[in-house]
């Protein structure tokens, strides 16, 4: 192996496991409701199924907090306002 590949594969496995570790933003935040009441939240699905089991359902996913809050409020879905999972 010579010296320049001895020297760029690690440097590439580790972009490659930066990569993979690194937060999507599209699934940053989501608008969930949870024990029929809207909140909004930054944990991912299996985060949110080990928290609350099934007591809780995904209205919708965003990338920003603050697109989020626009569209609970734009919707009528205000964290802590009731809601249902039907």
């Amino acid at each position: 192996m010579s010296l320049a590949l001895s020297i760029r594969l690690p440097v590439l496995a580790g972009a490659a496991l930066m990569t993979m570790l690194a937060v999507t933003p599209a699934s940053a935040y989501a608008v969930i409701c949870k024990s029929g009441r809207y909140d909004i939240d930054s944990r991912d699905e299996a985060q949110l199924r080990i928290a609350f089991g099934t007591s809780y359902c995904t209205i919708r996913r965003f990338s920003y907090r603050s697109d989020a809050e626009n569209f609970s409020r734009n919707n009528n879905m205000r964290p802590g306002g009731s809601c249902s999972c039907r």
